[in-house]
């Protein structure tokens, strides 16, 4: 195949399809490569991203309009990014005061300085920049004193330095900060401009520097998430800050009553023993997120403090073997931890619409029985990744939950007979498949059971087909999808192959 002879416009539908690793084989037999970049039909989302290799040069023959033109850009990290070409296209676009980029991504490396140093310096010129991401695997060698950061525009921010490079900020309309802080100049930087954040993503890569964060000061804030992961490999050695007494973070303690998104991963089980009380105060919360945490009597007990909480997150952690009995008369929304082996949370849940359970129950039946019975409200329920496969007579009360609309069943084992003993579900709206192991025949019986179905989505998941009994035909997504004619049908990355013996070579049939 000639692929030169093809028109541009099937080129950049091929193009389209492939990974950049394809496309970065491909262009080495394509002479009109810079004909395709410069195409507006190839460039989705008004996203240019940048690469260049030894052979291969993903931005070749990029020009200038075309820079101008892109909302997002991305320069990704390779041994040849500061190239003469390049550089003299930046130089010229950006500091023209044209480009209407709204977002840059700087994935880079060492090597990359001269790259670095030109879109920083021109961010000022930028008018239109709304989002910065920099992620600097390396330190930058000439970088005498700090990085200098100036933007009248730039509402997010997201940095992370692998070494240690002090950074100083000019964004008087910064909202949104996403830091990882492994030095103290990193907390020394969160400092500065706590006051006009709204929004704050932080995570330690050294935890002797998580005290410094309740020595700040947010007049603003509203959505926090914390994350604690203590990188041992990173060559470095900070001096442990401490907290030594409640009246030292009475500022941090007043500045986070308006706080209503918190998130917490806690991999080192710090923050319950030191901190997390601190929250309490923050009497307007309504989303909290406490992952990786033991869910002791301790955790329950400053969980239930939050009233009027709507959202409740508990992916992750463990239990003590406790029950978990919640008060919270305003939760809507609840994902419970993994594998939980105590009973439902049936205390004063009476607005729950959303469920999200993994179970190692054996009797599935009686479980989401007791599910239907505990939550009459409930609109949407998510079975996540059970021990046991899904046995054929667990829906068989599903039909109880009258008000149910979405369903999904996900990264489990499922019987072929789920859906034929289950009830027809005429409330049901929406069924997602995500990652599961069973028969294509489990299919046969969704035309009849889910009539007002408009939203089937079958993600990644493998059926088997058993030949055994010739006079029986499996069903098809095409099949499927004729009988399901008002019913959006989606089957990316699924497989049916068949299940014989000596079969070395599966049937693979593509969505």
């Amino acid at each position: 195949m000639e692929i030169n002879s093809f028109p541009s416009e099937v080129l950049c539908c091929i193009f389209d399809f492939l990974t950049w690793n394809d496309r970065k084989r491909a262009s080495l037999v394509c002479r009109r490569w810079n004909g395709i970049i410069n195409s507006d039909r190839y460039l989705r989302h008004s996203k240019l991203v940048l690469y260049n290799y030894t052979k291969v040069q993903f931005f070749s023959g990029v020009e200038v309009g075309l820079i101008n033109t892109q909302r997002n850009i991305e320069f990704h990290s390779s041994p040849m990014l500061d190239t003469d070409e390049l550089l003299s296209t930046i130089n010229e676009a950006f500091p023209s005061g044209e480009a209407v980029v709204e977002c840059i991504d700087l994935f880079l490396r060492s090597d990359h300085e001269q790259l670095c140093n030109l879109v920083i310096v021109n961010l000022p010129k930028l008018k239109h920049l709304k989002r910065l991401n920099i992620l600097a695997n390396e330190g930058f060698r000439t970088l005498n004193r700090e990085l200098q950061i100036e933007s009248e525009t730039l509402e997010k921010l997201k940095l992370s330095f692998y070494q240690n490079t002090p950074c100083h900020l000019q964004t008087p309309n910064l909202r949104s900060l996403d830091l990882v802080i492994r030095y103290p100049s990193d907390s020394n930087l969160l400092h500065a401009v706590s006051q006009q954040l709204k929004e704050l993503t932080v995570t330690f890569q050294s935890k002797d520097l998580v005290a410094q964060l309740f020595l700040c000061s947010f007049g603003n804030l509203e959505k926090l998430n914390i994350s604690i992961e203590n990188d041992k490999y990173l060559p470095y050695t900070v001096s442990r800050t401490l907290v030594s007494s409640w009246h030292e973070i009475k500022v941090f303690i007043d500045s986070i009553r308006g706080l209503k998104k918190l998130e917490v991963v806690d991999k080192c089980n710090m923050l319950r023993h030191n901190y997390l009380n601190v929250f309490t105060y923050a009497e307007n919360l309504e989303y909290l997120s406490v992952n990786y945490i033991i869910l002791d009597w301790t955790i329950v007990e400053f969980v239930s403090k939050f009233k009027d909480l709507r959202y409740l997150n508990l992916r992750g952690c463990s239990t003590a073997g406790e029950p978990i009995l919640l008060d919270l008369p305003h939760l809507e929304e609840l994902q419970m931890p993994y594998k939980h082996y105590a009973t439902l949370p049936c205390t004063n849940l009476r607005n729950l619409t959303t469920l999200s359970y993994s179970s190692s129950q054996k009797n599935h039946a009686q479980f989401i029985h007791q599910i239907a019975k505990t939550f009459t409200n409930l609109r949407t329920l998510n079975l996540l990744n059970f021990d046991y496969e899904l046995s054929s007579n667990s829906f068989e009360f599903l039909d109880h939950l009258t008000l149910l609309k979405t369903l999904t069943i996900r990264d489990m084992s499922v019987s072929n007979e789920l859906f034929l003993k289950c009830p027809a579900l005429s409330t049901l709206q929406k069924l997602e498949l995500r990652t599961i192991v069973t028969e294509i025949s489990l299919l046969d019986c969704f035309p009849d059971k889910f009539r007002h179905l408009y939203k089937l989505d079958i993600n990644n998941c493998f059926f088997y087909i058993f030949t055994t009994d010739e006079s029986k035909t499996s069903i098809t997504f095409g099949r499927l999808r004729t009988l399901m004619p008002r019913c959006r049908i989606s089957t990316i990355d699924s497989t049916v192959f068949t299940n014989e013996q000596y079969d070395q070579n599966p049937i693979y049939i593509p969505g």
